[in-house]
Order: structure tokens, then C-alpha cells, then sequence
């Protein structure tokens, strides 16, 4: 059974290695295209360990693809469905222009056409410039004055060009292990050595199968085969079949199974695009509310709609992180978005002022606009935590309280431009000999309202700085130490209490 199970394997391995081998020599004019009628939700469901974390193969496949083109989709393709393609076709992936180069210095560098941003893996593999660099980089030898990590020697600093140098490289040899099995983690072995779970040991890659054969291998290998003979009955059963191969293999996968459904549904909604979609379209009602009852209740209506959805993916995510939103840019803009909202929401309650929504959901929904477009900058991946941060309640508390004022201070902003756009209306109106009696009344009235959304962001930004304080005690045995962060932090929170209390006092008008 033994020398039959690694026979199987061979052959299908030996398939997709020609099949590579013949794709980096020629390429292949025809162009990949998605398979009807497969049935991928076992697919997307199948667990893998990268990232130091499992997750399901739907979400592996996004990040995967985030790498190489810059965005978690590409084209018509189910971005599991692409994995697999890719695995099994990978010929007609060679001429497909997947592999994303930003810098445009990068292009002119490599004799590309300047004009375009994404190349296929074939005219970079077969660009002399790029393999020399490439060779550069595996070497150490990436540059006299630039290391391979993109610092200059000399000055210290990040070389942008060379930096994107160093990800092209790590986005072609991405895509070649791919097709050649290095990437995907298949065969599941015990946990760390602490036995926890979210720090399991390495598993096998499918490549790792061909010299230690396994079932988990084998039955990735049969899904593959089915899908190079475009058989969507054995497809869907074989799908299945791998991923309670892999699953039972997994200790106590009980304690992940539904972090995993979940993450998948997670992807599936798209639930911070969909709260973009409802604050936009309730930010423009809100801006003609006061013509009828209608834009009204249904701006309110979109607004109510769009924060229960926002509430939910907010849930999603903690959920299958296991953590607050603590680690990134991204993170931080769904966070702080949401609590714009929660905030106008409480004004607007009290003063029953329009402006505050329609300012506070356009504000949200630009942010997560901004989100969603750019996640190469602001990477919407779930990553765990490093281990120094797992257990740190302080540090958990100030990130989320500090961000918090930020959103209070966001809803500040706009309002505050609101207010000089109304400033300038009134020297417009003052030059023209009109009454400038209604918009000095609407200028106090915003002043009013700026001056509470700020309030909001002061308490919370002098209770985060304290916190911080506290965390810095709890993990370095010192309150205050007079770095970078902490002296500008405190200047943030000292520029705002002048000018609250210049207010206050009657300096500032």
C-alpha cells in the first residue's frame, strides 16, 4: 500500500513538475480560465498553516494573491480556484501579467515597459537584469551601497527602489513555489512544544510529500489531478476527502473548526466594503435630509444598517484573530471609523444637528474606502500577535483607548472644515454687502459641536497616554522615559488642552 501510495504521488508530481518545466523554458499562449460547475466551498474550508497561524485555504489563497498582484482578487477567479490553477496549469500562468511592480525606477531599471505595472512571470524569468539581481539577493550581494534588505549602508535609511527590487524577487520566487509545492502546507504534525494551538510546529509542504509520502498528500494530489481533467464530480469529492484528511490529522481541531467557517464567511461578506457602500450613500442623504422626511429615514436607515454591519465584521475579526485590532494601519482605520460614528451619533442625539451625520459617515466611509483600495499599504491581513504582546492587558487597553480618541478627533476635523468653508462663505457675503446673520449663527453652532467631539478626544487621549505610562511600568519597570513617542504624545494632548481651555477662558473665540 505503501510503495502504491508513493508511486501515485510520483506520477501526479511528475505531471506538474513537466508541466513547470515545459511553462519556464516556452510559456503557453493559451490563458488560464476558471473551470465550470466546481463546487469550492470544501476547498476554500481546507485548514494551512502559514503566517504562524491555521487558517482556511480560502484566506491563504488571497494573501497569496495579495502578494504577487497587490490585491486579495485577480480577474474572474475564485481566489482558491486560482491557487489550484496556478498548481496544476502553471504553463498557462507564465505569459499571464500577474506580478505586480510598483516603483516606476524599478521598471526603467529592469528595461521594462514604464507604462506598465503588472509582468508576467516569464518576462521577468527571462529578463537577464532581474536573474542577475536575483542572484544578488540570494548571495547577499544586492547592491555596493544597498543591502538586500533594502537599507543603505551608508546612510541607514530604506532605499525605496531597491526595496521593491527585493519584493519583485520574493513575488516571482513566490509564484514559483507554487507551482513547484513549497507553499502549501498539507501535512499537519504535532503542536509547539507549549501544546498551544496558535503556535503549532511547521507542517509538510506538498513538495515534502514526494520524499516522505503521506495522506494528506495523497489526497491533495488526487484534487489536483481531478482538477487537470476538469472532472467536477471527483472535484468535489476529492475536495472533501482532503479536507477531513487533513482536518482529523489536526490535534483538538475542534477548538479551530469554526474560526475557520467563520473567516471563510468573513471573506465571503466583504463586510467593511458593504459598510463603505451604506456611509457614503447615507452621507450624501444626510446632506439633502432637510429638504423632505424621505432622504431623512433613509439616511438614518442606511446609517443604523451600515454600523450593524460594521459591528459584525468588527465581531468577525476579533473572533477569528483572538484579539483586539492592536497590530496595524488596518485595523486601526475600521476601528477609529466605527467610533466616528458611535460618537456623531451621540451628538446628534443631543443636538440634533444633520452635520454630524452627514460628516461623520462620509468621513467613515472615505477611510474605509481608502482601506479596502490600498491594501498593499494598509495590509488587511489577520496576523497573530508576537509572543511578547499575547498577554499584555495594558498594552491592549492604551492602543484601544488612544486609537479611540483618534476617531473623536477625526469627527473634529471634519466638522472644523465644515466650519471654515462657512467662514469663507461669510467674507464672501460681507464683501457683497449681504446678511451675514444666519451663517455667524451656523459658524457658533459648529464651533459648538467641534469644540464637543473634541472634548471626547481629549479625555480619551490623556486617559491612553496615562495608560501607556501604566504599560510601560508594567513591562520596563519605568512610568515615563522621556522617548520620541511619549514627548509627542504629550504634545498632542497638551496642544488640544490649550486650545480647550484658551476657549474656555475666553482667548480663543
Amino acid at each position: 500500500m505503501k510503495t502504491l501510495l508513493a508511486l501515485g504521488v510520483g506520477l501526479v508530481s511528475l505531471v506538474l513538475w513537466t508541466n513547470f518545466s515545459a511553462a519556464a523554458e516556452s510559456g503557453s499562449s493559451e490563458p488560464a480560465k476558471p473551470k465550470a460547475g466546481l463546487f469550492l466551498n470544501d476547498l476554500r474550508l481546507i485548514p494551512v498553516l502559514n503566517g504562524g497561524r491555521i487558517k482556511p485555504f480560502d484566506e491563504f489563497a488571497r494573501e497569496s494573491i495579495l502578494l504577487m498582484t497587490g490585491s486579495r482578487s485577480f480577474g474572474d477567479f475564485d481566489p482558491s480556484e486560482m491557487m489550484i490553477s496556478i498548481m496544476v496549469e502553471p504553463q498557462k500562468w507564465m505569459n499571464v501579467p500577474l506580478i505586480r511592480i510598483s516603483e516606476e525606477d524599478v521598471r526603467k531599471q529592469l528595461v521594462l515597459d514604464v507604462e506598465k505595472k503588472y509582468f508576467s512571470p516569464h518576462e521577468l524569468l527571462s529578463n537577464n537584469t532581474f536573474l542577475q539581481y536575483a542572484e544578488g539577493i540570494t548571495s547577499g550581494e544586492a547592491s555596493n551601497q544597498v543591502t538586500s534588505t533594502g537599507i543603505d549602508v551608508v546612510t541607514g535609511a530604506k532605499n525605496g527602489r531597491s526595496e521593491e527590487l527585493k519584493k519583485v524577487v520574493e513575488r516571482v520566487s513566490y509564484f514559483q513555489g507554487l507551482t513547484q509545492g513549497r507553499v502549501w502546507t498539507v501535512t499537519p504534525t504535532a503542536v509547539g512544544t507549549s501544546g498551544d494551538l496558535d503556535q503549532p510546529a511547521n507542517w509538510g509542504t506538498l513538495m515534502d510529500g514526494m520524499k516522505q509520502p503521506s495522506p494528506q498528500t495523497q489526497a491533495i494530489y488526487s484534487l489536483l489531478k481531478s482538477y487537470m481533467q476538469e472532472d467536477a464530480n471527483a472535484f468535489k469529492e476529492n475536495a472533501f476527502l482532503a479536507r477531513k484528511t487533513i482536518e482529523d490529522a489536526i490535534p483538538r481541531f475542534e477548538e479551530t473548526s469554526l474560526k475557520i467557517k467563520a473567516e471563510v464567511f468573513y471573506n465571503r461578506l466583504r463586510p467593511f466594503l458593504q459598510c463603505m457602500i451604506f456611509y457614503l450613500c447615507a452621507g450624501i442623504l444626510w446632506l439633502f435630509s432637510g429638504l423632505h422626511f424621505i432622504p431623512r429615514h433613509m439616511a438614518k436607515f442606511l446609517t443604523f444598517s451600515g454600523m450593524v454591519m460594521h459591528g459584525v465584521g468588527f465581531g468577525l475579526r476579533c473572533y477569528i484573530a483572538g484579539r483586539p485590532p492592536v497590530t496595524n494601519m488596518y485595523e486601526s482605520i475600521i476601528w477609529v471609523s466605527l467610533g466616528c460614528l458611535v460618537f456623531a451619533t451621540i451628538l446628534f442625539v443631543k443636538f440634533k444637528q444633520t452635520v454630524l451625520m452627514s460628516t461623520a459617515t462620509i468621513l467613515s466611509g472615505l477611510a474605509l474606502f481608502a482601506a479596502d483600495s490600498a491594501p498593499l499599504m494598509m495590509d488587511p491581513t489577520i496576523r497573530p500577535l508576537v509572543a511578547v504582546l499575547r498577554s499584555n492587558y495594558w498594552l491592549t487597553i492604551h492602543v484601544l483607548t488612544i486609537t479611540l480618541s483618534y476617531a473623536a478627533f477625526m469627527l473634529a476635523m471634519g466638522i472644523s472644515n465644515i466650519t471654515l468653508f462657512s467662514f469663507y462663505k461669510k467674507s464672501k457675503a460681507q464683501r457683497l454687502g449681504q446678511d451675514t446673520v444666519g451663517i455667524s449663527q451656523r459658524i457658533a453652532s459648529l464651533n459648538q459641536l467641534s469644540y464637543r467631539a473634541m472634548q471626547f478626544g481629549v479625555v480619551l487621549l490623556a486617559a491612553g497616554t496615562i495608560l501607556g505610562g501604566v504599560w510601560a511600568d508594567y513591562s520596563w519597570g519605568r512610568f515615563w522615559g522621556w522617548d520620541p513617542k511619549e514627548v509627542w504624545a504629550l504634545i498632542a494632548l497638551l496642544t488640544y488642552i490649550a486650545i480647550l481651555h484658551g476657549r474656555f477662558a475666553g482667548w480663543v473665540g
